[in-house]
């Protein structure tokens, strides 16, 4: 599924007009309630804080992926994947992920912090090089024709046992822009820019933290730096965020907690 830099392009394009033609983006979602519309985000003001347990799927709209209430490692969650038809999608040869697949709390957002309990699994229905993709994506368009986002690769943390061989070990924390700053275009014109090492396991709860300013981006995880951005794409763009996950993986969220700034 991977694919070169000659045809990442035509690939994306291609990948996310198959997407809206077998009806996978639009109309949007929410979770569990077909056909609803995509209405105004709630914006918090300057220094108030928003808080979701996430112990249900209530307020959260989707695309490209389910939700659904669940609890993983004694903890109440929300499980996202993706759909059926996306995840088919992406074991097509030359498929392309790191799309817009991601349930949506009611909030906008330019400029603050994001934080959140994650843990994922990879759950048997993706490509053999599954590393359990999850995290956040931000600054969302309102047609989700372009956003950021920061994710794991949890198969590639440290704290895996055994841990993971070099080089996966310093490819465990991840920043892209959709469409056209891929995380494979990213490594092969900026290596080591935009990913890092990170402390993290598969199948283990972990506290992401993102706190955007203007064009920085600063990730944490368990209270400890681990990635910082400083040519954030969309800087102060108010846009909605978004619980990700990508190719063979359910990823589970809980407490999330946004402060804007």
């Amino acid at each position: 599924m991977m694919s070169t830099p000659e045809n990442y392009r035509g690939q994306l394009v291609a990948t996310r007009r198959a997407f809206v033609k077998q009806g996978l983006c639009l109309p949007l979602l929410v979770a569990g309630v077909a056909g609803a519309p995509f209405g105004a985000a709630a914006q918090t003001p300057s220094g108030a804080m928003r808080e979701w347990p996430l112990g249900s799927t209530e307020g959260l709209k989707v695309n490209l992926v389910e939700a659904a209430a669940a609890r993983f490692k004694d903890r109440d969650a929300v499980a996202v994947e993706l759909t059926a038809d996306a995840q088919k999608a992406l074991l097509v040869p030359g498929a392309v992920g790191n799309g817009p697949s991601f349930a949506m709390p009611e909030i906008e957002l330019a400029n603050g912090t994001i934080e959140v309990d994650i843990a994922a699994r990879i759950n048997g229905k993706g490509a053999p090089d599954v590393r359990g993709f999850i995290g956040v994506a931000f600054h969302i368009a309102d047609d989700l024709s372009t956003f950021e986002a920061v994710y794991l690769r949890m198969t590639n943390g440290s704290r895996n046992v055994p841990p993971p061989p070099a080089p996966r070990n310093v490819f465990a924390v991840q920043y892209i822009s959709y469409p056209d700053r891929y995380w494979r275009k990213l490594r092969q014109e900026h290596p080591n820019r935009y990913e890092k090492a990170a402390p993290v396991a598969i199948e283990t709860w972990h506290k992401l933290r993102v706190e955007i300013a203007g064009s920085v981006a600063r990730v944490f995880l368990d209270g400890d730096a681990v990635l910082t951005i400083d040519d954030v794409r969309f800087p102060a763009r108010k846009g909605r965020l978004g619980l990700w996950v990508d190719d063979g993986t359910t990823g589970y969220f809980a407490n999330l907690k946004v402060t804007a700034r």
